[in-house]
């Protein structure tokens, strides 16, 4: 990495002054204190750096006036102004200066805008006539051209007022409207653009154990409100003296104005809120509001858009890009995907400050700005956070377990060799020649797209528990296709789990043939051979409570199926439902029924859980070797 910074004096200065190259005859910042660049999304970037006494940039800053460049390579990183400068002499007697700079977009704060109209105008024009107002304030150097921008929004008229003109572009088109503002420096111009989206997503992770050095992450929910006591207008009254003001009374002796409030209770209450984060009370004034009804209505809204938490990240990470280019270099407005489950779940972060030292450049620190939260984000983020330590945690403990139970089995084997070498070469004769030896009681799952993605460390972990097979949803009804099945069975297959079969979820509203139809067309798309289980899930409650239509339309069903060469049909319902809801015709019968500690009657299989391994996990005994 070949950083290289020229310093020059004023505006005026077109040739400049190398103060620091990463060549090793060429001067250099004093690498004993700092060079940070800190560049950031919708911000003004910064440049903190020092040079010593002997660098040939020593006396010639002065500050608001002298600039500065940052080059990596040929490409131009930071151009901006030094606004700050702090002469040192530390205790060992080393003179240096530090120096503080801001990027171009910090001449955005020497200029202010005026009270103007801009009558009918698109964003773009209304952003042309707030650089307009800048242009003609400030000097050649600090005039800046409109470039690109797609931000789109209603032709209206727009005010601007007397303010500074960052603030004004921050206040009145970013914060309305969104985007990021961008700031290229090319021949000598300075070009803003305003736009939807920067950045793109990186084939490069941040992972632990690749080039992430430490990853922290801020949850603060500290100002949610679980009681909202709202207030509308004042009330009017004929009493002249509730709404007169005198001023030799201090606040406290001053008459209140009575307002419109609610009344037993006085406040929205959301009690989900409440149990997660306990009791918390906040005010609001609706102006205009002069109604207990409307009042009520627009504080239940407010209470449920509410953003329950901040989330905010500080990661260092190791630059890789600098000693193999195949590794993405970190840029600011890029998303990278973050792995880490000691921290929390995987997930794109989009970078919206990236420090880089350029004294040690591998050295990079990565921020991530605030995110609001709702409830039930907040809630499901934590909720997979404490899932996926326990579940690395109970990897490592299973992955322990079961070293210690293959040596133990391994010492058993060589004593058994050595005690009983007859009885065992009996046995194994025996499994030779009886290779169709079953045992009852296998585990086996079924996944949906309720589970999520699920990766071959997850079924690696679950086969550690003694699960042997996996039955995936395929469809439900005549339109939806789970989505995660293909994935499920082939990261399942690979951690050693075998494929049981696929089972289609039915509902009323459509024929049976039509949702046989359907189930035959995925589990082909799968490659499921004929041999596999082929099961139907009888529970929803759309489906008709007539004995007779309900058989039919599942006759219906496994018809298209066993046309089609899928002959190991399977009946899945709860216990309450065989006999009652319908007649069991399927050659086997797959029986929900949880809490319960044996094998319910003519069960081939027994889902006896739905949250396997202290998971959201379905899971099932097989009594059939044609599940597993």
């Amino acid at each position: 990495m070949n950083y290289k910074v020229i310093l020059y004096q004023n505006g005026n200065d077109l040739t400049g002054i190398l103060i620091h190259s990463s060549i090793s005859e060429l001067p250099k910042m004093q690498s004993t204190q700092t060079a940070v660049l800190t560049q950031s999304l919708n911000a003004v970037d910064t440049f903190v750096f020092s040079i010593g006494y002997e660098n040939p940039g020593y006396n010639l800053v002065t500050p608001m006036r002298s600039l500065v460049k940052v080059y990596d390579g040929k490409d131009l990183i930071f151009y901006g102004r030094i606004i700050k400068q702090n002469p040192v002499m530390d205790s060992s007697g080393l003179l240096y200066q530090t120096f503080t700079a801001n990027s171009v977009e910090d001449f955005l704060h020497d200029s202010v805008q005026i009270q103007q109209t801009v009558s009918s105008c698109t964003i773009k024009q209304y952003l042309q006539a707030i650089i307009a107002q800048h242009n003609s304030q400030v000097e050649s150097y600090k005039k800046i051209i409109l470039g690109a921008v797609d931000v789109s929004g209603s032709v209206v008229t727009r005010y601007l007022d007397y303010e500074d003109t960052f603030d004004s572009i921050t206040n009145r088109l970013i914060n309305v409207y969104g985007g990021y503002i961008t700031v290229e420096f090319n021949n000598g111009h300075s070009t803003l653009n305003y736009v939807n989206s920067v950045g793109e997503k990186s084939l490069t992770p941040l992972r632990l154990g690749f080039n992430m050095k430490s990853a922290s992450k801020v949850i603060d929910p500290t100002s949610v409100v679980t009681r909202l006591i709202p207030t509308g207008d004042d009330i009017s009254t004929d009493d002249d003296s509730s709404s007169t003001t005198d001023s030799s009374l201090t606040t406290d002796e001053q008459v209140v104005t009575p307002k419109t409030v609610l009344s037993n209770p006085n406040y929205v209450q959301d009690s989900d809120l409440e149990s997660e984060f306990g009791v918390h009370y906040g005010t609001e004034n609706f102006s205009g509001v002069t109604d207990a009804a409307t009042l009520l209505t627009q504080a239940k809204a407010w209470i449920a858009k509410q953003s329950t938490a901040t989330e905010s990240w500080e990661i260092e990470a190791s630059n890789l890009h600098l000693i193999d280019k195949a590794v993405d270099d970190f840029k600011v407005g890029n998303q990278y995907q973050f792995v880490n489950d000691y921290v929390a779940p995987t997930e794109w972060l989009q970078v919206s400050e990236v420090d880089l030292d350029l004294v040690a450049p591998t050295n990079s620190t990565i921020k991530v700005g605030d995110t609001s939260l709702t409830l039930s984000v907040y809630l499901s983020n934590k909720a997979k956070s404490e899932q996926n330590l326990q579940k690395k945690l109970s990897y490592l403990t299973q992955l322990s377990n079961a070293h210690v139970n293959t040596i133990n089995k391994q010492v058993k084997v060589t004593s058994d060799l050595s005690d009983n070498y007859t009885a065992l070469s009996a046995t194994v004769q025996n499994i030779i020649d009886n290779n169709d030896v079953w045992v009852s009681g296998n585990k086996f799952i079924d996944t949906s797209s309720n589970n999520g993605a699920m990766s071959v460390s997850d079924f690696t972990t679950l086969y550690a528990t003694g699960v042997k097979g996996i039955m995936v949803k395929a469809t439900e009804g005549t339109t939806y296709v789970n989505s995660t099945a293909a994935s499920h069975l082939a990261n399942a297959n690979s951690a050693g789990i075998k494929t049981v079969g696929a089972y289609h979820f039915l509902v009323g509203g459509s024929t049976g043939t039509a949702q046989g139809q359907a189930f035959l067309a995925e589990i082909k798309a799968l490659g499921l051979p004929t041999s596999t289980i082929v099961a139907c899930d009888i529970e929803d409650p759309s489906l008709s409570s007539n004995l007779s239509t309900l058989n039919s339309m599942i006759t219906d069903f496994y018809k298209v199926l066993t046309d089609a060469g899928y002959t190991n049909t399977c009946d899945y319902a709860s216990a309450s439902w065989f006999g009652t809801r319908f007649t069991s015709t399927a050659k086997y019968k797959w029986i929900a029924s949880i809490g319960v500690t044996t094998k319910p009657n003519g069960a081939d299989a027994w889902q006896y859980t739905w949250t396997y391994n202290g998971g959201k996990l379905d899971c099932s005994y097989s009594y059939d070797k044609a599940f597993i």
